[in-house]
Parts: C-alpha cells; sequence; structure tokens
C-alpha cells in the first residue's frame, strides 16, 4: 500500500462535496437565499481549487489522481445526495458536517510527507473556517 493513499480519500471526499455544494447552491430556499448562495458559490470554488490541488499532488508522485464517478464515490468519506430543494437550515447543518468529516480525517493522518503538509495545512484553514461559519448560520 502506498503512504500517499491518503490523498485518494482526500481528492474523492473533496470531489463529492465539490458537486454537494452545487447542488444546494442550486436548488437553496429561504429568507436569506442571495447571501448563502453567494457562499455556497464561493465555497465550491475553494473547495474545487483544493481538489484539483490534491489530484496534481498525486500526479507529481506518478500516480494516478482518480478519473471515474465510481472511483471517487467508493473512496470519498463525504456521502453524495441527490438533487433536491434545500434550506438554509439543512445547508448549515450538512456542511458543517461534512467539512468536519474532512478536516477530522486530514488530522488523523500521520508521517504526512514534507511536499504534501503545505496543502493540507492549506485545506486544513479553510476547512476550520468554514465548519466554524456553517455552523453558525442556523443559530
Amino acid at each position: 500500500m502506498n503512504k500517499l493513499n491518503y490523498l485518494y480519500t482526500l481528492q474523492a471526499s473533496l470531489s463529492v462535496l465539490s458537486l454537494k455544494i452545487k447542488n444546494a447552491h442550486w436548488h437553496l430556499q429561504g429568507e436569506t437565499f442571495f447571501e448563502v448562495h453567494e457562499e455556497l458559490d464561493k465555497l465550491h470554488e475553494e473547495v474545487s481549487s483544493f481538489t484539483d490541488e490534491v489530484a496534481e499532488k498525486l500526479v507529481m508522485f506518478d500516480m494516478l489522481a482518480l478519473g471515474s464517478y465510481q472511483e471517487v464515490l467508493k473512496q470519498s468519506l463525504v456521502s453524495e445526495v441527490e438533487a433536491k430543494h434545500w434550506s438554509v437550515k439543512e445547508v448549515s447543518t450538512t456542511f458543517a458536517h461534512d467539512l468536519k468529516v474532512v478536516l477530522d480525517f486530514i488530522g488523523t493522518l500521520e508521517n504526512i510527507d514534507f511536499r504534501v503538509q503545505p496543502v493540507l495545512d492549506e485545506i486544513v484553514l479553510m476547512l476550520h473556517k468554514k465548519v466554524w461559519m456553517f455552523s453558525k448560520l442556523s443559530k
């Protein structure tokens, strides 16, 4: 087993999270639609960018980044959701949870390659802030 296999789990989880964010972005309903819709767009951009960075990191180590939905769904810690209408409360609880799942996964990693650590640090900073923001959204 390759010591960098955790990057597959991270790429997969961020990939599913990215689509899930777009699902909520497209189908959001509620009084604070404009603010939350915009925040979801920002979150999607950040998560998509980190998904790309993780995939590129895999390729830099002569590994193949995940390239199919089947591979992604098999390795993801984040569950997918079919298209549906989203309330602001649902957005808040779902993404606070999903972001924390990915954050906690990174927190369990040991013996991280020094060439990967800087990317993980950036992802952790983003996830930590977004968990806080989305958990406060419905309070």
